[in-house]
């Protein structure tokens, strides 16, 4: 597996995982009846969007007089970037672990909790091999992902999953 990656390489895979947790969360505001829970998954869901967004205008601005770089959209490296991405970060859909929690609100709370904590070990990781507005960008992500990680632990200890 390749050690180091690019800024381009970092944003694609930014995207991605962004545009997972937005499913993620989605997918498990819809599914509970809490409604507490619910809305707060709403509400991380729209700050995926947002980080997606933030990352899109970030990867236009880095491609700006490259054409080097589109080797990024091919398949093979498309299907890379989501390989390295669906096993780090958040669940698949379809996996086991992802559908018993849509039935249980504490699995939804550790699932959301852990991939927020791997999406900042991944962020962390990519900040090691790059410098300038990519590092600001995921810099920024970074401390947002651990506002998402707050506003978890404070709904467990509002109310009381563990």
């Amino acid at each position: 597996m390749k050690e180091r990656f690019n800024a381009l390489e970092v944003m694609e895979m930014a995207k991605n995982i962004e545009i997972r947790g937005k499913k993620f969360y989605l997918k498990h505001a819809e599914a509970t009846e809490n409604r507490d829970l619910r809305e707060l998954f709403k509400r991380l869901a729209q700050d995926e969007q947002d980080h997606y967004e933030k990352f899109v205008a970030l990867t236009e601005e880095l491609r700006e007089g490259k054409d080097d770089a589109d080797y990024l959209y091919e398949e093979d490296v498309s299907a890379y970037f989501n390989y390295l991405v669906e096993y780090s970060i958040f669940p698949k859909d379809d996996s086991e672990e992802s559908i018993e929690a849509l039935n249980d609100v504490e699995k939804a709370l550790k699932l959301a909790i852990q991939a927020e904590k791997d999406s900042i070990l991944f962020y962390r990781e990519m900040c090691d091999y790059n410098e300038g507005k990519t590092i600001e960008a995921v810099s920024q992500l970074i401390d947002e992902e651990k506002e998402h990680l707050r506003a978890l632990g404070k709904y467990i200890q509002e109310y009381g999953q563990k």
